[in-house]
């Protein structure tokens, strides 16, 4: 069936268009309509199933009550623990204040920096939009700052842009990650694999590069899965690499790293060391704790999404400035599991 209009509501009640506007939105009382009339037009509104149409209705009450979260482009696989922790946070913690989050993401590459943007402004009223650090996001943000959108900005790790918005919130990941590496203990003629799925290379691995250098090889995965991982290691070891220890970009892929190397019979951490970056509490049947950091990908979108209705709802006020300010920079822990040996991992449990 095709979906029930006013003007349908209207035919059905007896009533004009205005009228059933009017009752629908709360303002019988205020207008002096009828009860018996206002009771006729929400009958017919229910056995009609209609619903009043979103634009129309945040035109008639001043305000829209949906927040866009733009992500960046979505890895090959969305099934990744980011993408999880992002969203599910984001759901959460708008709909505890009453608001609705609409995800889309960044589709990448063919000129579509703005184009799509101007789409889903079209077809939906955004009140604001909490929107992931990007390339074509950059771009895609600055039109939204043309359109008069409030945009609260979110970056997964440390970064000097200051794209045009209200806030922007950001995560320091070397604060979990370069203690671990710095308490690393590698014979000096070991080398060190540094994991990584396809097509991203994330920044966090120069602090691989740099604590190590010349001695750093850099395996690629075929997925950021664990079976992906474990794919990869099992080559390395058929290549007979003398690897020391295996720095993953993500605890998905150390995951699979320490089941390739269990089912090699190689003692971990006795003869290799596992390392992986993201605090990821998911547990992996077989495999015992990481060393890993904590990535605050929660507690980033929590604090993105807090920011942002505090200033629709006016909590705190912000100016849409050309550059928009840091408000939270979130650091992330060392977590010192036995994967790895730490020569200071009492340490940094103290600390």
């Amino acid at each position: 069936m095709a979906r029930s209009n006013r003007n349908d509501v209207a035919r059905r009640a007896g009533v004009a268009p205005s009228t059933v506007s009017n009752v629908l939105n709360g303002r019988a009382a205020a207008l002096r309509i009828a009860d018996t009339t206002a009771e006729r037009v929400r009958r017919a509104a229910h056995e009609l199933g209609y619903i009043p149409q979103a634009s129309a209705r945040s035109l008639r009450s001043g305000g829209s009550s949906t927040i866009g979260l733009m992500l960046a482009p979505l890895p090959p696989s969305p099934f990744v623990p980011i993408v999880h922790e992002v969203v599910t946070a984001a759901i959460t913690g708008t709909q505890r204040r009453g608001k609705l989050v609409l995800p889309f993401a960044d589709p990448g590459e063919g000129g579509e920096d703005t184009a799509y943007v101007d789409r889903v402004m079209a077809d939906v009223d955004l009140a604001g939009v909490i929107c992931e650090l990007s390339a074509h996001n950059l771009a895609a943000g600055r039109r939204l700052h043309q359109l008069d959108v409030p945009v609260v900005w979110m970056s997964l790790a440390p970064t000097a842009q200051r794209p045009p918005g209200i806030a922007h919130v950001m995560v320091d990941q070397a604060a979990g990650w370069a203690p671990l590496l710095d308490s690393l203990e590698i014979e000096d003629d070991k080398e060190i694999a540094m994991l990584v799925g396809p097509m991203f290379r994330p920044a966090r691995l120069d602090l691989v590069a740099e604590r190590f250098p010349g001695r750093t090889r850099l395996l690629e995965a075929s997925s950021w899965l664990p079976d992906g991982g474990a794919q990869a290691v099992h080559q390395l070891l058929a290549d007979r690499a003398d690897i020391g220890a295996i720095v993953c970009a993500d605890d998905s892929l150390a995951h699979g790293a320490m089941l390739a190397l269990r089912d090699e019979g190689i003692d971990v951490p006795g003869e290799i060391s596992v390392v992986g970056f993201g605090g990821w509490e998911e547990p992996v049947t077989g495999v015992g704790t990481l060393a890993t950091a904590s990535w605050p990908v929660r507690a980033l979108t929590e604090s993105a999404v807090g920011t942002l209705l505090d200033h629709l709802e006016g909590v705190h006020r912000r100016e849409l400035a050309a550059e928009a300010p840091v408000t939270e920079v979130l650091a992330g822990i060392p977590l010192p599991g036995p994967s790895a040996r730490l020569g200071r991992a009492s340490a940094m449990r103290a600390e």
